[in-house]
């Protein structure tokens, strides 16, 4: 039951779907996103007013729309930074483990090589397989 759940969190039906554990930090985002917008709107509509002294309907009346305007510019917002952001990480965070794989590698690689090429200087026999044999070999033991 809890593996379908841990399966279930991770399902998105389209590309602006939240993931159901990021959906607290996506709301708050866009809570956010939305006042601060609205009352960035509505204060720039109201002071730049052309007649000053606006009654209150008049206000009400573009709180009501800044806010309208605001709610739909903050949900691609909130999407970005609640998953746009986490996807770019996770993508950097990605590439630095395989690349720190790949030295990992190379390094395995140049040791062995270095082992073989001072068996053949030497003159001694070299039996030791290669790091990709010898890694398998080892996986499937374990």
């Amino acid at each position: 039951m809890a593996a379908q759940n841990d399966q279930q969190r991770d399902v998105r039906i389209s590309a602006f779907d939240v993931l159901v554990h990021r959906s607290g930090r996506f709301l708050a985002v866009f809570y956010a996103c939305w006042m601060a917008l609205t009352g960035l709107l509505s204060y720039a509509r109201v002071a730049t007013a052309e007649n000053p002294p606006l009654t209150w309907p008049e206000v009400a009346i573009i709180v009501i729309v800044a806010a309208a305007v605001c709610a739909a510019i903050s949900i691609p917002l909130a999407f970005a930074f609640s998953e746009g952001i986490q996807m770019v990480i996770a993508k950097l965070w990605t590439e630095r483990a395989r690349e720190e794989g790949r030295k990992e590698r190379d390094l395995l690689w140049e040791a062995w090589l270095e082992r073989r090429e001072a068996a053949e200087r030497d003159g001694r026999p070299f039996t030791e397989p290669p790091p990709s044999r010898s890694r398998t070999q080892n996986e499937c033991a374990s």
